[in-house]
């Protein structure tokens, strides 16, 4: 019997043991523990990020308008020519021998025209002496002293030598047009002749050659290209393909910073074109856009792959918080009334709360929105301000008119029990930079603040 009530009292005790480490247990697990970042100023850069190439501001292809055996190069790959420089030759002998025969044509115009010049002078003598002529038979035949055959024959003569000296006029009319199609033939033979000497059109440095020496090249409605030559490479631009959803943040003059995988110097530019000519890829809407850049020792070459960001907004000196911040919610969001001993030690709805801080937007604010972010009044009691938030750089962002804000902390995420036990030192996010040490502000103890 005793060993009976021994076990009972055993089990009694156990039971009462267990009922109580249960409801210990319990009340601990209600208890929920906040991880909250003092908020600060900062810096908050929002960018647009994308891809583009590297060409020359201005880059030419110099062709050949002739047919012809390519009998001298004077410059390759890299050569640095001035404008008008001679960059090649044709082979000229059929374009000389072309040009010698107009010459001859456009001689034997000249001599065709002199002879029918001499024609007309001898017909129009003859032509004023038939007149006379004319003109005394008919005094004659008045009198009564010719007859009426001579008089008929003065008549014919003057007008045989009249039509005769039309023919003339006529004729001369025809060898000044015949001279002037000459002339056109000799100024394009010449002209032909000088297709054959290739001069550089601009001042630059040769990035492509497209024929050998010994090659023939031949002239068609699609002009064979010599030579690509790029002006001045101390300056490049970069046409980069962005997406609809972005372009609408982009203007002209918008500083931009880029890498090329061949460097790990950072380049900068700016943007001077947004072309309209759309482009659809796989759905996707993309608009070309030239970012104009200095090109330092010209190491930027043409054709290289640009990694680039646009800023498209920029805020210093600014109050921000963690994006992780505006994002976190509260898993007794629903319980949490403006009641006492809800938002905060005294009970009192915060100030701020249920309206944008600051009242009304300005209007250099119309983009901004609202967020919910909760402030830490202890590492287990919370309370929500509402804020309006500006630019974003995907790690931190901006909050307007928050300098009320200032050394209070705000919640980013929850924590366990024993990471809150170890007292003021809270965890911290791995990926999220460490704040300044004394002083935040711009030129503070602690020099200009990074982005928190």
């Amino acid at each position: 019997m005793k060993k009976i009530i021994l076990l009972v009292v055993i089990l009694a005790v156990a039971a009462g043991g267990f009922y109580y480490w249960k409801r210990h247990h319990v009340v601990q697990d209600a208890t929920v523990y906040y991880r909250s970042q003092e908020i600060q100023r900062g810096s908050v850069t929002e960018e647009v990020t994308a891809t583009g190439t590297v060409d020359p501001i201005q880059k030419v292809s110099v062709t050949t308008q002739v047919t012809g055996e390519v009998i001298e190069l004077y410059a390759d790959y890299n050569s640095r020519v001035k404008e008008g420089d001679v960059i090649a030759l044709i082979d000229p002998d059929n374009y000389e021998s072309a040009l010698a025969s107009q010459r001859a044509s456009l001689a034997s115009q000249h001599a065709q025209l002199k002879s029918a010049e001499a024609t007309l002078e001898r017909t129009t003598a003859q032509l004023n002496y038939a007149e006379k002529e004319l003109s005394r038979q008919k005094k004659l035949a008045e009198r009564g002293m010719t007859t009426e055959a001579e008089l008929d024959s003065a008549q014919a003569t003057v007008d045989e030598l009249t039509a005769t000296r039309k023919q003339n006029e006529a004729s001369i009319e025809q060898a000044k047009a015949s001279i002037e199609q000459a002339k056109a033939s000799v100024k394009n033979a010449e002209t032909n002749l000088g297709y054959c000497t290739i001069h550089s059109p601009v001042t630059g440095v040769v990035i492509d050659r497209s024929v050998d020496k010994g090659q023939t090249v031949v002239s068609s409605m699609n002009a064979t290209a010599l030579f690509t030559i790029a002006t001045d490479l101390s300056v490049v631009q970069v046409e980069a393909a962005i997406p609809e959803a972005d372009i609408g943040g982009i203007r002209v003059g918008q500083p931009v910073n880029f890498t090329v995988d061949a460097y790990k110097t950072k380049f900068r530019g700016k943007v001077t074109q947004i072309r309209l000519s759309s482009t659809t890829t796989s759905n996707v809407v993309t608009y070309p856009v030239i970012v104009e850049a200095e090109n330092p020792g010209e190491k930027l070459f043409p054709g290289m792959t640009a990694n680039l960001s646009i800023i498209t907004q920029d805020a210093e000196d600014t109050v921000v918080v963690p994006n992780a911040a505006t994002r976190f919610t509260p898993p007794n969001q629903a319980s949490a009334t403006p009641t006492r001993g809800g938002f905060s030690p005294t009970g009192a709805p915060p100030a701020g709360y249920g309206a944008p801080m600051g009242g009304a937007p300005s209007p250099a604010d119309e983009e901004a929105s609202e967020a919910t972010i909760w402030i830490a009044d202890s590492e287990t009691q919370i309370h929500p301000v509402t804020v309006r938030t500006g630019i974003s750089d995907g790690v931190n962002t901006v909050i307007l008119d928050g300098e009320e804000l200032l050394g209070q902390r705000v919640v980013v995420g929850k924590q366990s029990a024993a990471q809150a036990a170890k007292g003021s030192d809270q965890p911290k996010n791995p990926f999220m930079p460490t704040p300044p040490r004394g002083g935040n502000r711009r030129g503070g103890a602690g020099g200009p603040p990074p982005r928190m």
